[in-house]
């Protein structure tokens, strides 16, 4: 079977000519399909006498995918040629390009290459040649291409366009360009226009059809010109037409030519002068007030790092923080269910450590407003102002007490979905706070985060609150850590101590509530001082004023004796009572250190880490008499900035450190005991492995919470017993 494809600006007449030439080649005997690749279907209008027919698209967004049918979508018009329609959405909405892609799939599923065509013809929109209307130049289907075009300049650009195309698939194989048909619009210039081209871009003038009142008289009949005049000479150009594209055999590569070859070939415009281009700035700010994020952008971006997991996913972990909120996700069921696996993992890993096997519903809130294909296609937003509807109706609610979070994902961001769209949907009982998190199209994971801070702020903190003396708020707790309740235990404590009450959690298993009156809170604890910490810092404190304690929670015993000395001062507690809240601190910390500093006492340490700020393990470590011998420390797409107060007791830093050359300097160093960030199953000989943390505990413990274990590990005698148990033990321990 041939396939031709037929090319053209829209309005130049294209689908005339494939109409006509397609009558043409099945009144030589030829079994012929006809494919209209425009959003307009009207290709085979003609053909059809102008009776309507199902577009594919139109189908599919009916039909159930196991009910579809070809001949559902197929009808036979003059000369018996098989006529079918893709279609595609209303201008201004949906994916016109997306609707070409499943259209093929579509047809291609369903058999049509079992039908044993003579040809067929792909009668394509050629203004835009993105790749669902490239489509039909890919090397699986259209075996020719033939472009038509009148004289104009705009027409000749988009013929040099889809040449651009048919390079850009073919590269260095054998070309398939068949010519250009020359559809005149009788304008001066137009045919010595029509002929500089081809001569340019190294094609053949494959037809010429002059402008006739033929085409006008017989489509006012309902019938392509070869059915209405068969005998006039114009119709004698189509037989000579379908006849060249059934037999010609001297294919061309395409040759496109650059914007001012154009130009000057066509134009007669000489020496052009190009600006060259401004240097891009370091990090591109999106727009404003369209949901998108404000010019706090995580570090993976202003790094040029690879990101690391999606916006959506890293937005969506945030607004299902607060209770009395539901979170909508535009796009399809399977991206609202790993959301949904993101989110419950910790809580499910918190529950199983313990024993338990979810023995209540921990499920977030969320809902997804299930993007199909159809509405890929179609666009989306009416079906999620639907949804939202329903939910309105189904949840109720008090006056401002009901937020809707709306999260666009990859897809609804790709087909133009504005998410803003359905604010008009608000009433006295429902906030609706859209966000733009299109996935790797608006960042990574923490772009998503901070995305949702800020625009939850923006839209629910009440900037008319009264703050209330001895009252805080702790601000970028990280939710999806196993170290979260531990570490807002440790400091609760502290503040309970000093008679200091927490007012909200900014943002993190809060209400809505808190969320309003975060302004109630006189001063914000940082929960982490990390790139992310420092982002919403920024951000609190510059659109709410909001005054921020100096330090993030602290880790280890001196930062945390240190944070104490400092907040019982800003809130001025007397000198005795700091004091005495540290003497109790003090004791428990000697108390377990004796414990364990027999099993440490000299044992060499080597560390490999993410972790910016590991003083909490290498104080503890040195309190137990360990040796700091080698520290190296691997990039990390969540921070940039290593410090350390105890570098003279380290006796190898290595910064940007190459996790390749760790064999070397554990055979080098000889540490007893290796921290990493993950195990490995790697034989690294006589060496002891444990995990550092990401995330370690906050307060006075953290060191000694991993201290306790390497006290284990060192007190296991792994020579006694089956002789393999030391080297499993090496292998598997984590």
């Amino acid at each position: 079977m041939a396939e031709i494809a037929i090319y053209g600006k829209g309005g130049i007449g294209k689908s005339t000519i494939a109409a006509n030439v397609s009558a043409a080649l099945a009144k030589r005997g030829k079994r012929v399909l006809q494919i209209g690749c425009d959003p307009k279907h009207d290709s085979t209008r003609l053909l059809l006498h102008g009776e309507p027919l199902t577009t594919a698209l139109d189908y599919l967004k009916e039909t159930s995918p196991d009910q579809c049918r070809l001949s559902d979508i197929i009808r036979t018009g003059a000369f018996g040629i098989d006529c079918l329609e893709a279609g595609g959405p209303e201008p201004g909405v949906g994916c016109a390009g997306r609707g070409i892609l499943t259209t093929f799939e579509l047809v291609g599923r369903l058999g049509i290459k079992d039908r044993h065509y003579d040809l067929t013809i792909y009668d394509v929109l050629g203004d835009v040649v993105c790749g669902g209307f490239a489509v039909p130049i890919r090397r699986e289907y259209a075996q020719k291409v033939y472009i038509v075009s009148s004289g104009e300049f705009m027409a000749l650009y988009a013929a040099n366009n889809i040449l651009r195309g048919l390079k850009n698939y073919d590269q260095n194989r054998k070309g398939r360009a068949g010519g250009i048909i020359f559809n005149s619009r009788s304008l001066g210039e137009e045919d010595r226009r029509i002929r500089r081209f081809c001569e340019a871009v190294g094609l053949p003038l494959a037809a010429s059809f002059p402008r006739s009142d033929l085409f006008s008289l017989s489509e006012a009949g309902g019938k392509c010109l070869v059915e209405a005049y068969p005998d006039s000479e114009l119709a004698g150009r189509f037989f000579s037409l379908a006849e060249l594209i059934e037999n010609q055999t001297e294919l061309y590569p395409a040759s496109p030519l650059s914007d001012e070859e154009l130009e000057e070939r066509i134009l007669g415009r000489k020496g052009r002068t190009v600006s060259p281009p401004s240097p891009p700035p370091a990090v591109p700010a999106p727009p404003q007030g369209d949901g998108a994020a404000p010019g706090i952008f995580s570090k993976s971006l202003v790094a040029r790092e690879p990101l690391m997991g999606c916006a959506f996913n890293g937005a969506m972990s945030i607004t299902t923080q607060i209770s009395g909120c539901l979170s909508i996700a535009h796009g399809p069921r399977s991206c609202a269910h790993i959301a949904y696996q993101t989110i419950t993992s910790t809580p499910r890993r918190f529950l199983l450590e313990r024993g338990i096997v979810l023995p209540y519903t921990s499920a977030p809130p969320l809902v997804s407003s299930d993007m199909g294909e159809g509405v890929m296609i179609f666009g989306g937003i009416e079906e999620l102002r639907g949804r939202i509807q329903t939910l309105k109706t189904r949840t109720g609610g008090e006056a401002g007490n009901r937020v809707f979070f709306v999260l666009s994902t990859c897809p609804a961001g790709i087909i133009g979905d504005n998410v803003n769209r359905v604010l008009d949907l608000e009433d006295e009982t429902t906030k609706i706070v859209p966000l733009r998190t299109d996935g790797n199209i608006q960042g990574d994971f923490l772009q998503g985060i901070l995305l949702a801070y800020f625009e939850i702020a923006r839209a629910l903190i009440d900037r008319n609150v009264e703050a209330v003396e001895d009252t805080v708020n702790i601000v970028a707790e990280k939710a999806e850590t196993y170290v979260l309740h531990g570490s807002f235990t440790a400091v609760k404590e502290i503040l309970d101590q000093f008679g200091i009450r927490v007012n909200c959690h900014f943002i993190c298993e809060t209400s809505l509530e808190d969320i309003r009156n975060f302004r109630r809170g006189k001063l914000n604890l940082l929960a982490w001082g990390d790139y992310m910490g420092r982002a919403i810092r920024e951000f609190l404190e510059k659109e709410y004023d909001a005054e921020f304690f100096d330090d993030p929670f602290p880790v280890g015993f001196a930062a945390t004796s240190l944070w104490v000395r400092r907040l019982g001062e800003k809130f001025h507690r007397s000198g005795e009572q700091i004091e005495a809240v540290l003497a109790g601190y003090r004791e428990r910390y000697q108390v377990e250190l004796e414990r364990i500093r027999p099993k440490l006492q000299g044992k060499r340490v080597m560390i490999i880490t993410v972790t910016q700020n590991i003083d909490w393990a290498l104080q503890t470590a040195l309190d137990a008499g360990m040796k700091i011998v080698f520290v190296g420390i691997l990039s990390f797409s969540q921070d940039d900035l290593f410090t350390t107060e105890l570098g003279d007791s380290i006796g190898e830093l290595v910064l940007s450190y190459n996790p390749d050359k760790r064999h070397a300097d554990i055979a080098r160093v000889k540490p007893d005991l290796l921290l990493s960030p993950f195990p490995s199953a790697e034989d690294l000989g006589p060496v002891y492995q444990d995990t550092i943390s990401y995330n370690p505990e906050a307060g006075f413990f953290s060191g000694l919470v991993p201290a306790r274990r390497w006290a284990e590990i060192f007190n296991m005698n792994l020579l006694e017993g089956w002789k393999k148990d030391e080297g499993l033990f090496r292998k598997h321990y984590a």
